[in-house]
Protein backbone atom coordinates (compact mmCIF):
# COMPACT_ATOMS: atom_id res chain seq x y z
CA UNK A 1 0.00 0.00 0.00
CA UNK A 2 1.56 3.38 -0.69
CA UNK A 3 1.94 5.82 1.78
CA UNK A 4 -0.06 9.09 1.37
CA UNK A 5 2.79 10.98 3.19
CA UNK A 6 5.52 9.91 1.07
CA UNK A 7 4.13 10.42 -2.13
CA UNK A 8 2.41 13.85 -1.06
CA UNK A 9 5.81 15.05 0.22
CA UNK A 10 7.18 13.66 -2.71
CA UNK A 11 4.78 16.05 -4.96
CA UNK A 12 5.30 19.16 -2.68
CA UNK A 13 9.21 19.14 -2.53
CA UNK A 14 9.35 18.71 -6.52
CA UNK A 15 7.05 21.37 -7.41
CA UNK A 16 7.58 24.91 -8.32
CA UNK A 17 4.66 26.20 -6.87
CA UNK A 18 1.87 25.70 -4.63
CA UNK A 19 -1.65 27.55 -4.48
CA UNK A 20 -3.15 26.82 -0.46
CA UNK A 21 -6.97 26.84 -0.38
CA UNK A 22 -8.71 27.71 2.68
CA UNK A 23 -12.65 26.83 3.29
CA UNK A 24 -14.70 29.59 3.90
CA UNK A 25 -15.03 31.09 7.31
CA UNK A 26 -11.44 29.91 7.86
CA UNK A 27 -10.48 28.82 11.60
CA UNK A 28 -7.13 28.48 13.53
CA UNK A 29 -6.28 24.84 11.80
CA UNK A 30 -7.52 25.90 7.87
CA UNK A 31 -5.25 29.30 8.71
CA UNK A 32 -2.44 27.60 10.72
CA UNK A 33 -1.96 24.48 8.64
CA UNK A 34 -1.92 26.76 5.23
CA UNK A 35 0.87 29.33 6.86
CA UNK A 36 2.91 26.43 7.77
CA UNK A 37 3.01 25.53 4.60
CA UNK A 38 3.77 29.14 3.59
CA UNK A 39 6.73 29.35 5.67
CA UNK A 40 8.07 26.41 5.62
CA UNK A 41 8.14 26.28 1.99
CA UNK A 42 8.04 30.14 0.98
CA UNK A 43 11.33 31.16 0.29
CA UNK A 44 11.97 28.25 -2.32
CA UNK A 45 8.40 28.58 -4.34
CA UNK A 46 6.01 30.62 -5.05
CA UNK A 47 3.11 29.66 -2.20
CA UNK A 48 0.01 31.36 -2.57
CA UNK A 49 -3.21 31.33 0.31
CA UNK A 50 -6.42 31.65 -0.74
CA UNK A 51 -9.40 32.48 1.17
CA UNK A 52 -13.17 32.23 -0.17
CA UNK A 53 -14.17 34.97 2.79
CA UNK A 54 -12.32 36.99 5.32
CA UNK A 55 -10.07 35.26 8.46
CA UNK A 56 -11.11 36.67 12.22
CA UNK A 57 -9.03 38.89 13.38
CA UNK A 58 -7.78 37.68 16.31
CA UNK A 59 -5.63 35.45 14.11
CA UNK A 60 -3.92 38.41 12.74
CA UNK A 61 -0.46 37.44 15.00
CA UNK A 62 -0.06 34.21 12.55
CA UNK A 63 3.37 34.48 10.64
CA UNK A 64 2.68 35.53 7.16
CA UNK A 65 -1.06 36.57 7.61
CA UNK A 66 -0.61 39.28 5.08
CA UNK A 67 -0.42 36.75 2.53
CA UNK A 68 -3.63 35.46 2.82
CA UNK A 69 -5.76 36.61 -0.30
CA UNK A 70 -9.14 36.53 -0.02
CA UNK A 71 -10.65 36.28 -3.47
CA UNK A 72 -14.10 36.99 -5.14
CA UNK A 73 -14.16 35.53 -8.15
CA UNK A 74 -11.98 32.36 -8.54
CA UNK A 75 -12.31 33.18 -12.50
CA UNK A 76 -10.47 36.33 -12.43
CA UNK A 77 -8.59 36.28 -8.44
CA UNK A 78 -6.92 32.95 -8.44
CA UNK A 79 -3.56 32.18 -10.34
CA UNK A 80 -2.45 28.85 -11.56
CA UNK A 81 0.20 26.81 -9.67
CA UNK A 82 1.45 23.19 -10.28
CA UNK A 83 -0.40 22.05 -6.90
CA UNK A 84 -3.29 23.09 -5.96
CA UNK A 85 -3.43 22.25 -1.79
CA UNK A 86 -6.40 21.78 0.00
CA UNK A 87 -6.46 22.19 4.19
CA UNK A 88 -9.28 21.43 6.59
CA UNK A 89 -11.73 21.47 3.32
CA UNK A 90 -14.26 19.09 4.54
CA UNK A 91 -15.71 19.68 1.19
CA UNK A 92 -14.84 21.12 -2.21
CA UNK A 93 -17.90 23.03 -1.96
CA UNK A 94 -16.36 25.25 1.06
CA UNK A 95 -13.68 26.84 -2.15
CA UNK A 96 -16.37 28.17 -4.07
CA UNK A 97 -15.76 28.14 -7.91
CA UNK A 98 -12.57 26.18 -7.99
CA UNK A 99 -11.20 25.29 -11.20
CA UNK A 100 -9.41 22.18 -11.42
CA UNK A 101 -8.03 22.75 -14.74
CA UNK A 102 -5.62 25.45 -13.21
CA UNK A 103 -3.51 22.98 -11.69
CA UNK A 104 -1.48 19.96 -12.73
CA UNK A 105 -2.49 17.96 -9.33
CA UNK A 106 -4.65 18.50 -6.25
CA UNK A 107 -3.49 17.51 -2.92
CA UNK A 108 -6.33 17.11 -0.51
CA UNK A 109 -4.87 17.38 3.59
CA UNK A 110 -7.98 16.94 6.39
CA UNK A 111 -9.38 15.47 9.15
CA UNK A 112 -13.09 15.54 8.44
CA UNK A 113 -14.98 12.04 8.46
CA UNK A 114 -17.28 13.39 5.53
CA UNK A 115 -14.32 14.28 3.46
CA UNK A 116 -14.99 12.98 -0.28
CA UNK A 117 -11.49 12.50 -1.14
CA UNK A 118 -11.34 14.39 -3.95
CA UNK A 119 -7.96 15.35 -4.76
CA UNK A 120 -5.39 13.21 -6.59
CA UNK A 121 -3.41 12.60 -3.51
CA UNK A 122 -5.69 12.52 -0.70
CA UNK A 123 -4.51 12.60 3.21
CA UNK A 124 -7.96 12.13 5.25
CA UNK A 125 -7.65 10.96 8.76
CA UNK A 126 -10.63 11.53 10.65
CA UNK A 127 -8.27 10.47 13.97
CA UNK A 128 -6.08 13.52 13.70
CA UNK A 129 -7.24 16.23 16.42
CA UNK A 130 -6.38 18.79 13.78
CA UNK A 131 -5.29 19.00 10.10
CA UNK A 132 -2.18 20.92 11.58
CA UNK A 133 -1.43 17.82 12.83
CA UNK A 134 -1.13 15.98 9.19
CA UNK A 135 0.68 19.06 8.03
CA UNK A 136 2.88 18.50 10.44
CA UNK A 137 3.81 14.74 10.06
CA UNK A 138 4.30 15.79 6.54
CA UNK A 139 6.55 18.62 6.95
CA UNK A 140 8.52 16.29 9.67
CA UNK A 141 9.27 13.89 6.59
CA UNK A 142 10.64 16.21 3.86
CA UNK A 143 13.73 17.89 3.23
CA UNK A 144 13.05 20.95 1.25
CA UNK A 145 12.71 23.04 4.46
CA UNK A 146 13.01 23.48 8.42
CA UNK A 147 10.35 23.98 10.97
CA UNK A 148 11.32 26.67 12.48
CA UNK A 149 9.37 29.02 15.10
CA UNK A 150 7.38 30.40 12.78
CA UNK A 151 6.31 27.31 11.51
CA UNK A 152 5.66 25.91 14.92
CA UNK A 153 3.83 29.14 15.78
CA UNK A 154 1.59 28.27 13.11
CA UNK A 155 1.16 24.32 13.51
CA UNK A 156 0.06 24.66 17.03
CA UNK A 157 -2.46 27.51 16.84
CA UNK A 158 -4.08 25.22 14.64
CA UNK A 159 -4.06 22.39 17.34
CA UNK A 160 -4.83 24.38 19.81
CA UNK A 161 -7.59 25.96 18.45
CA UNK A 162 -9.34 22.66 17.12
CA UNK A 163 -9.01 21.06 20.46
CA UNK A 164 -10.61 24.03 21.91
CA UNK A 165 -7.61 24.68 23.73
CA UNK A 166 -6.86 21.40 24.78
CA UNK A 167 -10.74 20.92 26.18
CA UNK A 168 -12.63 18.97 23.66
CA UNK A 169 -12.58 15.09 22.65
CA UNK A 170 -10.18 14.89 20.07
CA UNK A 171 -7.36 15.89 22.66
CA UNK A 172 -5.85 12.71 22.58
CA UNK A 173 -2.28 11.52 24.17
CA UNK A 174 -1.04 12.55 20.28
CA UNK A 175 -2.17 16.07 20.74
CA UNK A 176 -0.20 16.43 23.45
CA UNK A 177 2.90 15.16 22.20
CA UNK A 178 2.68 16.62 19.28
CA UNK A 179 2.16 20.15 21.21
CA UNK A 180 5.20 19.08 23.41
CA UNK A 181 7.33 19.06 20.23
CA UNK A 182 6.14 21.99 19.11
CA UNK A 183 7.17 23.81 22.08
CA UNK A 184 10.66 22.96 21.53
CA UNK A 185 10.41 24.76 18.47
CA UNK A 186 10.96 27.87 20.74
CA UNK A 187 7.22 29.30 20.35
CA UNK A 188 5.34 30.65 23.41
CA UNK A 189 1.89 28.68 24.29
CA UNK A 190 0.97 31.29 26.82
CA UNK A 191 1.07 34.12 24.25
CA UNK A 192 -0.68 31.91 21.58
CA UNK A 193 -3.38 31.35 24.50
CA UNK A 194 -3.87 35.22 24.55
CA UNK A 195 -3.84 35.69 21.17
CA UNK A 196 -6.53 33.52 20.43
CA UNK A 197 -8.82 33.65 23.23
CA UNK A 198 -7.94 37.11 25.67
CA UNK A 199 -7.87 39.80 22.63
CA UNK A 200 -11.17 39.87 20.96
CA UNK A 201 -11.86 43.77 19.34
CA UNK A 202 -14.45 45.37 21.52
CA UNK A 203 -16.81 45.07 18.69
CA UNK A 204 -16.94 41.03 19.14
CA UNK A 205 -17.76 41.73 23.02
CA UNK A 206 -20.86 43.69 22.10
CA UNK A 207 -22.12 41.88 19.32
CA UNK A 208 -21.51 38.37 21.88
CA UNK A 209 -23.70 40.80 24.16
CA UNK A 210 -26.53 40.64 21.98
CA UNK A 211 -26.23 36.94 20.74
CA UNK A 212 -26.39 36.26 24.25
CA UNK A 213 -29.81 37.77 24.83
CA UNK A 214 -31.08 35.06 22.69
CA UNK A 215 -30.73 32.17 24.02
CA UNK A 216 -33.14 29.47 24.34
CA UNK A 217 -33.47 25.88 25.81
CA UNK A 218 -35.22 23.34 24.15
CA UNK A 219 -35.65 19.55 24.73
CA UNK A 220 -35.88 19.38 28.11
CA UNK A 221 -32.93 21.57 28.15
CA UNK A 222 -30.59 19.37 26.54
CA UNK A 223 -30.86 21.66 23.25
CA UNK A 224 -29.95 25.45 23.44
CA UNK A 225 -29.71 27.52 20.41
CA UNK A 226 -27.83 31.25 19.89
CA UNK A 227 -29.11 33.64 16.84
CA UNK A 228 -26.92 36.22 15.46
CA UNK A 229 -29.32 38.35 13.14
CA UNK A 230 -28.08 40.61 10.24
CA UNK A 231 -29.11 43.59 11.97
CA UNK A 232 -27.05 43.15 14.89
CA UNK A 233 -23.77 43.79 12.55
CA UNK A 234 -24.63 47.07 12.02
CA UNK A 235 -25.66 47.84 15.63
CA UNK A 236 -22.35 47.34 17.19
CA UNK A 237 -19.98 47.56 13.74
CA UNK A 238 -18.97 44.05 14.24
CA UNK A 239 -18.42 41.24 11.25
CA UNK A 240 -19.81 37.95 10.35
CA UNK A 241 -15.91 37.18 11.58
CA UNK A 242 -16.87 38.32 14.98
CA UNK A 243 -19.08 35.31 15.58
CA UNK A 244 -16.31 32.44 15.39
CA UNK A 245 -16.88 30.29 18.27
CA UNK A 246 -19.83 32.10 19.35
CA UNK A 247 -21.37 28.55 19.45
CA UNK A 248 -19.77 27.16 22.84
CA UNK A 249 -21.55 29.70 24.63
CA UNK A 250 -24.89 27.81 24.23
CA UNK A 251 -23.16 24.33 24.73
CA UNK A 252 -21.46 25.17 28.00
CA UNK A 253 -24.77 25.89 29.43
CA UNK A 254 -25.09 23.22 32.57
CA UNK A 255 -27.55 20.38 31.27
CA UNK A 256 -26.98 20.83 27.31
CA UNK A 257 -25.85 18.26 25.19
CA UNK A 258 -26.19 20.15 21.91
CA UNK A 259 -25.50 24.05 21.46
CA UNK A 260 -26.77 25.39 18.12
CA UNK A 261 -25.58 29.18 16.35
CA UNK A 262 -27.51 30.24 14.02
CA UNK A 263 -25.76 33.24 12.04
CA UNK A 264 -27.88 35.14 9.60
CA UNK A 265 -26.36 35.76 5.99
CA UNK A 266 -26.35 39.31 5.11
CA UNK A 267 -26.86 37.88 1.35
CA UNK A 268 -29.80 35.60 2.89
CA UNK A 269 -30.34 32.40 4.56
CA UNK A 270 -28.06 30.95 7.75
CA UNK A 271 -24.51 29.33 8.37
CA UNK A 272 -25.65 27.28 11.83
CA UNK A 273 -22.70 25.47 14.08
CA UNK A 274 -23.61 22.76 15.98
CA UNK A 275 -21.56 21.55 19.30
CA UNK A 276 -22.02 18.08 21.70
CA UNK A 277 -20.87 17.56 24.71
CA UNK A 278 -20.79 13.58 24.82
CA UNK A 279 -22.77 11.65 23.16
CA UNK A 280 -24.79 12.94 20.46
CA UNK A 281 -23.31 13.25 16.73
CA UNK A 282 -24.19 16.35 15.19
CA UNK A 283 -22.42 15.61 12.12
CA UNK A 284 -25.40 13.20 11.32
CA UNK A 285 -27.88 16.63 11.77
CA UNK A 286 -25.22 18.86 9.28
CA UNK A 287 -25.42 16.16 6.84
CA UNK A 288 -28.96 16.08 6.98
CA UNK A 289 -29.04 19.57 5.57
CA UNK A 290 -25.95 19.12 2.84
CA UNK A 291 -22.93 19.82 5.35
CA UNK A 292 -20.80 18.06 7.63
CA UNK A 293 -18.09 18.11 10.28
CA UNK A 294 -16.66 15.88 13.18
CA UNK A 295 -18.98 13.94 15.55
CA UNK A 296 -19.37 16.50 17.98
CA UNK A 297 -18.52 19.71 15.48
CA UNK A 298 -19.90 20.25 12.62
CA UNK A 299 -21.98 23.36 10.64
CA UNK A 300 -24.11 23.83 7.33
CA UNK A 301 -25.97 26.74 5.30
CA UNK A 302 -29.82 26.76 4.52
CA UNK A 303 -31.77 29.45 2.91
CA UNK A 304 -33.98 30.21 5.06
CA UNK A 305 -35.21 32.46 7.39
CA UNK A 306 -33.36 32.21 11.02
CA UNK A 307 -36.48 30.97 12.70
CA UNK A 308 -37.57 27.88 10.19
CA UNK A 309 -33.99 27.25 10.24
CA UNK A 310 -34.55 27.04 13.66
CA UNK A 311 -37.64 25.08 13.90
CA UNK A 312 -35.86 22.38 11.09
CA UNK A 313 -32.87 21.67 12.93
CA UNK A 314 -34.81 20.88 16.30
CA UNK A 315 -37.43 19.15 14.75
CA UNK A 316 -34.61 16.94 13.42
CA UNK A 317 -32.25 16.90 16.79
CA UNK A 318 -35.03 16.63 18.89
CA UNK A 319 -36.62 13.13 17.07
CA UNK A 320 -32.89 11.57 17.80
CA UNK A 321 -32.49 13.22 21.26
CA UNK A 322 -35.15 10.61 22.01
Amino acid sequence: MKDPFSEIVKVLDECESIACFVHKSPDGDALGSALAIYNFYGDKKRISIYSPTLYPEVYSFLPGIGSVIVYNDFSSDVKGADVALFLDCGDIGRVPGFDFNLFREVVNIDHHESNGNFGSYNLVDPDAPATSTLVYELLKRSRAGVIDTNVAICLYTGLYTDTGGFRYSNTSEYAFKVAGELVSYGIDPSRIAFEVYENYPFRRMKLLALALETLELFVDGKVAVMTVYKDFFDKVGATPEDTEDFVNYARAIKGVEVGIFIRERLTGGVKVSLRSKSYFNVSEVARIFGGGGHNHAAGCELDLPPEEAKLKLLAVIKERLG
